[in-house]
């Protein structure tokens, strides 16, 4: 298998050092002439430990060869892997100019009816991939997607020091394809086999989730970085040690996998309420804890944005007294009959301001629950507030069903037939907005 890798930046060598040692003979192609000069003695131009070493041991078994020739180079691969900046040199954030070029030589250079795979390992925004697949399509028209060709989304998650044991041991493999290919997967098998074996979870998606993937990644660590720092300061003014707090994070699992769970909102006796109370204790210390202020003000921004899109979507000639919502969920979450600060209670009382008929499933507040007495006063009394028995009966003629708490009975029931039972006026479709992701095209709607 014939590999060439774009660009001998920080990416571009450890990645093409690191298919040396996967066993693969591989070309790396350098625009930059002096640069190309030192890396063909065995001179890395970035520094990583043990880099140097490797790449010396490569050039002198004669895995890796270097190139000016990109065309010539592109031509004759089966896997091209480009790996150019995207950072300009002005210190702005991006720059995509020097991977457009490299796609348009690549794709002239394409030889129809020999296969390559064309790898986007650089750092690039969310529909990158999507435009380039776009650009190529328009560059070779006589090329089939599929066929000849294929882009495919291959973001790195390199760290500065690490970033050779992450390239042979990751923690995940991105692939990112823009319709699934049976040539594609079968490159991208063959180049990581290593990984197949070493069983690192390989996620294949379509480009824009690969791309948001990597993204959200780094901003995540970058959020837990920023908000350690602002929990250090706290330290630094009370007797509290910051090692004891990131120790417990560590082994803390609750914040874990659960906190990453799509929401209306957070909501709960405690969450919302010990946020409070933190940021308040950080202000009594003369700081503003952004971090989590931020998070604050996004939580009440995120349900008051809910409530705005049901009203948004059903407003049309009909007043909105005319209309009917159905809510599925009261609870702040599932198997709980807790109601405080319960998003889908916030967002019922100001359809209920608007003159909205609210229409309610949840299986804790059936209309001869129990537990009635916790719903606040000015809704139970409100008119066009009502209890159902079941999810069927709720739905029935309702203009928009809004899916609030993750009840493990809403994952069994028939959407289809529910979409049947709401209201289809005017030639309009049901709209169902999924805030648990229980639906299977939620994503789409909300």
């Amino acid at each position: 298998m014939n590999i060439t890798v774009v660009g001998g930046g920080y990416v571009g060598l450890v990645s093409a050092v690191g298919f040396c040692e996967f066993g693969f003979e591989v070309c790396l192609v350098e625009q930059d002439s002096k640069r190309l000069e030192n890396l063909k003695v065995g001179k890395s131009t970035v520094y990583e430990p043990g880099l140097d070493i490797m790449l010396r041991r490569h050039i002198e078994n004669k895995r890796m060869v270097f190139s000016g020739d990109l065309a010539g180079m592109a031509a004759n691969s089966d896997a091209i892997m480009i790996a150019v900046s995207t950072t300009p040199s002005d210190d702005t954030d991006l720059d995509l100019t020097i991977l457009h070029n490299t796609i348009k030589v690549i794709s002239s250079a394409l030889v129809k009816g020999k296969y390559a795979g064309i790898f986007i390992r650089s750092s690039v925004p969310v529909g990158t991939c999507s435009i380039i697949a776009e650009n190529v399509k328009f560059i070779r028209p006589d090329l089939i997607a599929g066929q000849d060709y294929d882009i495919i989304a291959n973001p790195t998650f390199l760290r500065e020091g690490t970033a050779i044991k992450d390239f042979m041991s990751p923690d995940l493999e991105l692939i990112g394809l823009n319709k699934d290919s049976l040539k594609a997967r079968e490159l991208v098998e063959m180049l990581y086999d290593t990984l197949l074996h070493l069983q690192i979870p390989f996620v294949y998606a379509n480009f824009e989730s690969i791309e948001l993937v990597r993204s959200v990644i780094i901003a995540l660590s970058a959020t837990k970085m920023a908000f350690i720092n602002e929990i250090k300061e706290i330290c630094n003014r009370t007797d509290a040690d910051i090692n004891v707090v990131i120790r417990s994070l560590v082994i803390e699992q609750k914040s874990g996998e659960n906190a990453l769970l799509v929401s209306p909102g957070i909501g709960g006796s405690s969450f919302p309420r010990n946020m409070r109370i933190l940021s308040q204790f950080a202000n009594s210390l003369g700081l503003d804890l952004k971090i989590l202020n931020g998070a604050i003000q996004s939580n009440t921004n995120r349900i008051r944005q809910i409530s705005e899109k049901i009203i948004n979507l059903i407003t049309d000639d009909e007043p909105l007294n005319s209309k009917r919502v159905t809510i599925f969920g009261l609870t702040y979450k599932a198997q709980t009959n807790d109601i405080r600060e319960s998003a889908s209670l916030i967002v019922i009382e100001r359809l209920l301001s608007e003159g909205i008929s609210v229409y309610l499933y949840d299986p804790a507040y059936k209309p001869n629950s129990e537990y009635l007495e916790r719903i606040p006063k000015k809704v139970m009394e409100n008119k066009k507030f009502y209890l159902t028995n079941t999810p069927y009966e709720a739905v029935v003629q309702s203009n928009i069903l809004v899916i609030m708490t993750a009840w493990s009975e809403f994952y069994g029931l028939n959407y289809d037939k529910i979409r049947e039972l709401m209201c289809k006026s005017k030639g309009k479709q049901p709209i169902i907005l999924d805030y648990k992701n229980i639906v299977a095209s939620s994503g789409k709607n909300v």
